[in-house]
């Protein structure tokens, strides 16, 4: 029988073979590190049901061969190769169909090659495979984790299994593969023999070359890089003539006479350009690509090879097993498709050969596209192992240097448990910054090094348990990692889903000097860990929000590049459907927002892009919410120089470049003392209307907050007092709010509830704090205060009409009451004939709703076919005093009125409350004055056989109107009163009411006063 009929019984590998191992120290030309892994490898395969063999070499010493040269050791039936990445599938096919990494160094003769197949996606028939000697695989088209029982591989396939790249063997689908098959021998084959999360690599670890010690038997030798600093605006052509005088230059050199050179290209046309770059300074260069014919790849290749071609500019990478020793400059021009084409390039030019003893040289320009992955390809093999610093110094020494110093500093925390890593926890920069003021003496206990008792390993934390706790090596930084377990809402009943989370969690303190505040930044992900944290270290009392104006001041100081995202707050705030934020974006959005936009809104949050040293990157603040943060993650000791530079800031702000953000745009600030000026109107936060809140008198949203004039008012202290709408005079509940935003209870607090939880309402309001507006145009949100804007004695724009009243007693507010004084008709008499007398639309209702608890006086419905709706909320008082004139007291209580009335406008149970209104279920009744009361109760949801719209059911989208109606004002005095160069104080006062009901109306209805 012959060779070749043998080899197709038996199979390539026990046909007879000429494999050499060894001949004497010099033939075959072993590398030290391949010919230490082979013996080892013999003696350990010599005894029977071995382990996995575990072998680490170094990338560039050969791993290749050794992997081909296995296969002839112990001569299988059939070899399974395993690899991580297409790339590398592809190569491993090629280096064992031909071998060729074997034939140049003299250890294997004649011409005969193992049948090398490559798997591509899931096997259908595993016969196929059968006729191959080696397959070559991802782990995802061989793995028996990716098959059904009824289509899985035999397990007697393979009886040698080579799996490169082993630090991937402890995943799930890598680990399924080894303990599938039945397989005699195992090689494990890496650089990098522990992983960087600690998981111990399977099998029996019998050989290890270090790096190092490649570089004192002298296997490598140091690349030189030469970088090039672009100047700005050069052009491609500009960078690849610098980088071709350099590389000439180099070449022209004593030391590099017998050098090879080679360009890198990107495509074939930029090859051609290069070498053309390179002719004209007097280089010869041949290009050498896949368009080319075999025959022509191979002659240039022996040229290459023979030093007759001394420089070839390539597309691809010159094939593995394609030695070429003289390699020592390489021109950089353009990056590889792929990092493991660059990490095998670099690996040939630190190899050392003694008949090109030179130093290879990289050439490359900063600031382009192939500078980044030259420095992504180093930082794969510093990973592997850190002597590669000594290999290719400058490539990221600075990188390098910061490494080891975050190593060291990780070092210094307490040990964590095996699955953590310490040394490779990136936070995000994010900080919620909190004063303590110095003189409440508070110290956090970890800045004497103290964990206390909530915080430690094993104790439970807001529904998650403390899975880590240390005190940095400074004791400034207290850090916490948290755990729970997550179960996918759709998969609830079952834990076979369940997975474990994990949160990073750093408190950190930062002591003022005299004259300025303590600083404690928290970087949580969850607002409510947030408290919990707080109540842990014993701060919940003595810290603060941070000042928005500090706050905004650190923001500012940052060198801004150009801003993408601004949110402004209304300081009027109102109920649902309410905007109460708007928020513009774009590239440069700072520099086209118009006064319209900004307007009697405060600065709410900013994105933007900033400059520095270390690079660009977007950072954000919400000054009011005392919130900052940035999108870059840093190492832990780099966390501590962030705090640092945001505190300094904080206390500090230096002027930027830039300038202030919106400099006209009103700006929140620290309260530290209530305004002078006579309260207006205080409104529940938005954020509990509508989501279930009740208290033992009703909805939460039904009470009324208003100033509480028995118990005294100072710059400190604020009384309020709740009520309900329907019965003003019995007071439900006292309180007051100091100047750090605090609510607390006046004698017998209020319990609230949502679903099943309780709170006190002292400290729901403390955490979503009422909207409190002032008679000066300033408000209050909590500890944040808004100044009004510059006085103005222009009226805002309403609409303004005036009215003779002619016959009306305008101080007489309702028919009882003009019935029984007998002088005229009644406020509300005649705001009916106004009502009725406008212009009438498809259907419309008048509706009147006096009374404690109403909606409106009046209210009026319309609707056109659509259905198109509009609803107006009609206020009206009496005048004060017979004649009109201009009159504070006359206009105060129903612009109160009025701007409360605002959320029913966008309240979806509108409906519904009319409805119960107009049948008596809800007090005030409604009377209806004009319309069909069945068909507007068909509407409201009240007649069950009615076939047409159901407001209650779906509701329209309403225009809205709110009208304020006062015949004790007299409007020509007004006007003449504001257009004098000081105008009195009534004047000044209405102005600003009407002001107030403009800023917190006009978004979502317009307004209407109807006056003498």
């Amino acid at each position: 029988m012959t060779n070749s009929e043998n080899s197709m019984v038996d199979g390539y590998y026990r046909s007879p073979r000429n494999f050499t191992l060894f001949v004497s120290a010099a033939y075959p030309r072993w590398r030290s590190p391949q010919r230490g892994a082979l013996g080892v490898l013999l003696s350990h395969w010599s005894l029977p049901r071995r382990p996995p063999a575990l072998v680490s070499l170094p990338t560039g010493t050969g791993k290749t061969a050794v992997a081909l040269a296995a296969a002839h050791l112990v001569q299988p039936r059939r070899v399974l190769v395993v690899v991580p990445g297409k790339e590398l599938r592809h190569q491993a096919k090629i280096a064992f169909e031909t071998q060729s990494a074997l034939r140049s160094i003299g250890a294997l003769s004649g011409d005969t090659n193992p049948r090398s197949i490559q798997l591509t996606g899931l096997v259908r028939d595993w016969s196929a495979v059968q006729d191959a000697d080696v397959v070559v695989s991802l782990p995802h088209s061989i793995s028996p984790t990716y098959y059904p029982n009824d289509a899985l591989p035999p397990r007697e396939l393979f009886d040698l299994l080579i799996f490169d790249e082993a630090h991937h063997v402890p995943s799930r689908s890598w680990k399924a593969i080894l303990d599938y098959f039945a397989y005699d021998h195992a090689l494990l084959l890496t650089a990098t023999p522990s992983r960087r999360d600690g998981q111990r690599l399977p099998g029996e670890h019998i050989y290890h070359y270090p790096l190092r010690q490649a570089l004192r038997d002298g296997l490598y030798n140091q690349v030189r890089p030469r970088f090039l600093d672009l100047k700005a605006h050069e052009t491609q052509d500009i960078v690849d003539q610098r980088l071709a005088e350099q590389v000439v230059q180099i070449a022209s050199e004593d030391s590099h006479q017998t050098s090879t050179i080679l360009i890198r290209a990107m495509t074939v046309e930029r090859a051609e350009t290069l070498a053309a770059i390179y002719r004209q300074r007097g280089l010869s260069v041949s290009v050498l690509h896949s368009a080319l014919s075999a025959r022509t790849r191979d002659l240039l290749s022996r040229r290459i090879r023979s030093g007759e071609c001394r420089a070839v500019a390539v597309v691809n990478m010159l094939g593995e097993g394609f030695d070429l020793p003289s390699l020592r400059i390489l021109a950089y021009h353009d990056k590889h498709r792929s990092l493991p084409a660059t990490i095998q390039l670099i690996g040939r030019l630190v190899r050392v050969d003694e008949r090109f003893p030179q130093s290879s040289v990289v050439v490359a320009a900063r600031n382009t596209e192939a500078y980044p992955q030259l420095q992504r390809a180093v930082r794969e093999l510093y990973a592997e192992d850190a002597d590669w610093a000594e290999a290719l110094p400058q490539f990221i020494d600075d990188e390098i240097t910061k490494a080891k110093a975050n190593r060291e500093y990780a070092q210094e925390f307490a040990v964590p448990p095996p699955d953590l890593s310490v040394e490779f926890l990136t936070p995000l920069c994010r900080a919620i910054v909190l004063e303590v003021d110095p003189a409440r003496k508070y110290q956090p206990p970890f800045i004497a090094g103290v964990i206390p008792e909530r915080l430690r390993v094993g104790q439970r934390l807001r529904g998650q348990t403390i899975f880590y706790s240390s005190v940095n090596p400074t004791k400034t930084t207290l850090m916490l990692v948290t755990t729970a377990v997550d179960r996918p809402r759709w998969h609830a009943r079952d834990p076979g889903l369940d997975t474990s989370t994990f949160e990073l969690h750093l408190i950190t303190w930062r002591a003022g000097k005299p004259g300025q505040p303590h600083l404690m930044l928290i970087n949580s992900p969850d607002r409510a860990v947030v408290r919990e944290l707080m109540t842990a270290v014993g701060a919940t009392d003595v810290v603060r929000p941070a000042d928005p104006r500090r706050m905004q001041g650190a923001f500012d100081a940052l060198e801004r590049r150009s801003v993408s995202s601004v949110g402004v707050r209304n300081t009027y705030q109102g109920g649902r459907g309410v905007p109460t934020y708007a928020m513009f974006a774009g590239s440069g959005v700072d520099r086209g927002l118009r006064d319209a936009d900004t307007g009697r809104r405060a600065l709410g949050h900013t994105l933007a892009q900033i400059s520095s040293p270390s690079g660009i990157y977007s950072a954000g603040v919400s000054a009011a919410n005392g919130k900052y943060w940035e999108t870059r993650y840093v190492s832990l000791n780099e966390y501590e120089d962030f705090a640092t530079d945001l505190a300094s800031r904080y206390w500090h702000p230096s002027q930027s470049g830039a300038g202030p953000l919106l400099p006209h745009v009103t700006r929140g600030s620290r309260l530290e003392w209530f305004p002078n000026a006579d309260l207006l109107l205080i409104e529940i936060n938005p954020k509990l209307i509508g989501q279930g809140w009740t208290t033992p008198y009703g909805p939460l949203e039904d009470l009324d907050l208003g100033a509480d004039l028995t118990y005294p008012r100072t710059d400190q202290i604020l009384p309020i007092r709740a009520v309900r709408p329907t019965d003003p005079q019995t007071v439900l509940w006292r309180g007051y709010q100091d100047h750090d935003g605090r609510f607390h209870a006046n004698g017998a607090d209020v319990t609230v509830q949502l679903a099943s939880t309780s709170i006190s309402l002292h400290e729901l309001l403390t955490s979503r704090p009422p909207n409190i507006y002032f008679i000066d145009g300033s408000a209050v949100h909590g500890s944040t205060f808004y100044q009004a804007r510059e006085p103005s004695n222009d009226l805002p724009p309403l609409e303004y009409v005036t009215w003779s009243w002619a016959n009306v007693d305008i101080t007489s507010e309702t028919r009882d009451t003009a019935k029984n004084k007998n002088v005229g008709r009644s406020v509300h008499e005649e705001l009916e004939n106004y009502l009725t007398a406008q212009p009438k639309r498809t259907q419309r209702w008048i509706l009147c709703n006096d009374g404690k608890g109403e909606i409106a006086d009046y209210l009026v419905i319309e609707v056109d076919p659509g259905p198109r709706v509009t609803v107006s909320l009609w206020h009206a008082k009496a005048a004060s005093k017979n004649l009109p004139a201009v009159r504070v007291n006359d206009l105060q209580v129903v612009t109160q009125q009025a701007i409360k009335s605002r959320r029913y406008i966008t309240d979806t149970a509108l409906w519904t409350r009319v409805g119960a209104r107009l049948l008596g279920d809800e007090p005030p009744k409604m009377i209806v004055v004009e319309g069909d009361p069945e068909s507007l109760l068909a509407l409201c949801g009240r007649r069950h056989d009615h076939a047409g719209p159901n407001f209650a059911k779906n509701a329209p989208v309403v225009q809205g109107r709110i009208g304020i109606v006062q015949p004790g004002l007299m409007m020509s005095k007004l006007r003449a009163e504001l257009r004098t160069p000081k105008p009195n104080i009534p004047a000044r006062q209405i102005r600003e009411f009407l002001t107030v009901l403009h800023d917190a109306t006009s978004s979502i209805c317009d307004i209407t006063l109807l006056t003498s």
